[in-house]
């Protein structure tokens, strides 16, 4: 192989930043920035993705081929078989559950898409005929989109950051791990920072980079705000009655273009601002000044993170937060924030995944009703997805039935579902528990298939995902995968043939690329080797208002709709205070509250045995206000306890001043790889109450207690 560039998608986060690689000889030499203004800018430093991509791809950890559990369960016994060994022990157990059982004994068991291996996935559930598709949409994502289609029309809004005179950067790490910042170029929001033209608002009770390169961070900003962990839904309706209020909006605007707002101003009529200031610790006087700033300075931006979508209030958080958006006319408006896109015509994912009549798939066998979360969460089943905690309750108690075999993809349960005990005591009912991974973990651990998995760019690959930032890439292949590992893809395909469902896939995994993008009136190749990245169109128009796709044609700060569906068309002031209390508030035992972080080395819970990325990060790290682990006798380094009603976790003590003394802020993500006392999902809990909607469960915001280490 001769010495080669190819631009490409970095397979982090989300983002999907473009850079170039050079490759020599089926070797990565060199990862560097793209140069191409047209392609997705860098949201992170570009080292960043070669140390994940050159890692991951040298790693000596990697799986290289498929492994069948010959011990009991966690032993780590393993023996070498084919892929046609491998596949036909999957196959005949699922023929037999289908015909035994029926197609609903299958639990699909999806991760963050990549590229098109969580189509796949979903795919396969569909022609198999089961309902069952597990993924982590119930606390990533679909709170955010869903609040914006049901008040906007669309899961597609882009940041206007040009003229913004008001930036709300709300529970989104925008230097490291984006959130709905995630589309905006990190240059342009540096530009905003020193233009002085701009105000900017950080709500986050960590002290969060803004700036890394000019160690520019929250406390920088305009104001720095620092809420009682999960009470976000109680601080935006404080906004949104101080925008009511005090008339900060465009009445005509509002007569025209809205729905519901007199039943707002009920609403926001039955609180006080004492109460809101009493509940989120955020003092009146700066909810006051805010949300001053926010109604009068246009174009208002607030940029929301994946920190406020793991709460039981999770979807009318967001809700709340549209509503500041709505009321202030700050979306598709000539001087608002946010305007919607609109996805290139691609072969639309949802039909992939879930049908169409004229490919003889349909929607019935993916009926809510026939999940094993149907009864609770009707509405995340309609979104495509069952709920993680409904997976764990269904294996627990056999409610409303229990499946038999769980196939898993791009995830880790173990470590990144609530309550990891329980999790893991559930997970060991499957009768058959099959993992496609990179590398062992947790949940390999206990399964009795092990599937090598080739990583993003050791495989040809259509990304669409995330779906609201309406683009689709072309991630090709650099490198050749170790030993046997293969995609997800074409383990999927390869699967599905030897359950009789070839006719509803390819007899060569790579045609379904060009399925996908035929649409565009291009080939696979042509798409991969010259056009490699169609971005979204807006419909921005600076002289009118471009309306709404909602099914009022308008703001929809009421949603009719959501009441048909069992769910309050308008947030409850009085419901928004269910994540502080009860089991999740302070008691003379547990004084202070625990919410938690993402590193801002790994990939949530991803890369943790990747020596590049090892050598650079800290170990489980716990932030503390230096007055507090004064009060608890701490020094910066030790190791500390902390623990719930559910039980304790183990990280090590670090200083952040000016973060609130009564909370603690424990790092996410740990758990594998020598830190198996540092899993925060030790300490969070899986049960009710839950988030009716999504399916949202509280995963920040629990009364704690914390002590030494022996």
């Amino acid at each position: 192989m001769k010495r080669e560039e190819y631009t490409t998608f970095c397979h982090i986060c989300p983002n999907h930043c473009a850079f170039k690689v050079i490759v020599d000889e089926g070797k990565i030499l060199d990862v560097k920035a793209s140069g191409e203004s047209r392609f997705p800018v860098h949201m992170c430093s570009v080292q960043k993705g070669a140390d994940h991509l050159i890692g991951t791809v040298e790693s000596k950890d990697r799986l290289t081929q498929p492994l069948k559990r010959v011990g009991e369960r966690g032993e780590g016994k393993w023996v070498g078989i084919s892929w046609d060994e491998a596949l036909d022990t999957i196959a005949q157990k699922l023929i037999q559950v289908r015909d035994d059982f029926g197609p609903e004994g299958l639990v699909m068991i999806l991760g963050e898409p990549k590229g098109m291996e969580f189509a796949f996935g979903q795919r396969f559930a569909t022609a198999f005929g089961s309902p069952n598709v597990i993924t982590p949409g119930n606390y990533c994502g679909v709170q955010n989109t869903e609040s914006l289609r049901y008040t906007f029309g669309s899961r597609y809004i882009m940041a206007r950051m040009e003229n913004a005179k008001v930036i709300i950067i709300w529970g989104a790490n925008i230097a490291h791990t984006g959130g709905t910042f995630s589309n905006i170029p990190r240059y342009q929001f540096n530009r905003a920072l020193v233009s002085g033209e701009t105000k900017v608002v950080v709500i986050d009770p960590k002290n969060i980079e803004l700036w890394p390169e000019k160690g520019m961070h929250a406390s920088d900003a305009d104001y720095w705000i620092r809420p009682r962990p999960n009470s976000d839904a109680i601080l935006a309706m404080g906004f949104v009655k101080v925008l009511v209020e005090e008339g900060l909006f465009d009445e005509e605007y509002l007569n025209n273009w809205t729905i519901g707002f007199e039943e707002v101003k009920k609403e926001v009529s039955r609180f006080s601002l004492d109460e809101v200031e009493q509940l989120s610790w955020v003092p009146k006087q700066t909810i006051i000044e805010v949300a001053r700033l926010y109604g009068t300075q246009k174009p208002g931006i607030i940029g929301s993170g994946n920190a406020l979508e793991g709460s039981v209030q999770a979807f009318q958080t967001l809700r709340a937060i549209c509503l500041m958006r709505g009321i202030t006319g700050n979306v598709n408006t000539p001087d608002g924030g946010h305007v919607d896109l609109e996805p290139p015509a691609y072969y639309p994912p949802g039909k992939f995944m879930m049908g169409d009549l004229q490919e003889r798939l349909w929607l019935y066998p993916r009926s809510p009703e026939r999940t094993i979360a149907g009864k609770h969460f009707l509405l995340a089943s309609r979104f495509g997805y069952v709920p993680t905690q409904a997976l764990v309750h269904a294996l627990l108690e056999a409610d409303p039935y229990r499946p038999k075999v769980g196939f898993l993809l791009v995830n880790n349960p173990l470590l990144t579902y609530p309550d990891s005990v329980a999790t893991k005591k559930a997970f060991l009912k499957l009768e058959m528990l099959v993992v496609s991974e990179l590398f062992h973990t947790s949940t390999t651990q206990i399964a009795d298939i092990v599937l090598p998995a080739a990583m993003m760019h050791e495989h040809d690959t259509v990304a669409y995902w995330p779906a609201w930032f309406a683009n689709v890439r072309a991630n090709r292949k650099l490198v050749d995968p170790p030993g046997e590992a293969r995609s997800d893809m074409w383990m999927i395909n390869e699967l599905a043939k030897r359950v009789g469902l070839g006719e509803y896939f390819w007899e060569d995994v790579n045609d379904a690329l060009d399925y996908m993008v035929k649409p565009l009136g291009l080939t696979w190749e042509k798409f991969r080797d010259e056009v490699i990245y169609i971005h979204g169109t807006s419909g921005y128009d600076p002289e009118k208002v471009t309306g709404y796709k909602t099914k009022s044609g308008k703001v929809e700060l009421v949603v009719p709709s959501l009441e048909k569906a069992g769910v309050d068309p308008l947030p409850s002031f009085e419901k928004l205070k269910e994540p502080l209390s009860g089991k999740f508030d302070f008691t003379d035992e547990y004084p202070l509250m625990m919410t938690n972080y993402k590193s801002e080395i790994f990939m949530l819970s991803g890369y943790r045995n990747v020596d590049r990325l090892v050598r650079k990060s800290l170990p489980p790290t716990v932030y503390m206000n230096p007055d507090t682990a004064v009060e608890y006798g701490f020094e910066e380094g030790d190791w500390i306890w902390i623990e719930t009603y559910m039980g304790r976790m183990k990280q090590r003590v670090a200083f952040q001043p000016g973060m609130h003394p009564r909370v603690v802020n424990v790092e996410f993500g740990w758990g594998d790889y020598g830190y198996p006392e540092a899993n925060m999902n030790l300490v969070t809990d899986y049960r009710q109450p839950w988030d009716r909607p999504t399916g949202s469960v509280t995963i920040r915001g629990y009364a704690c207690k914390v002590y030494k280490s022996a």
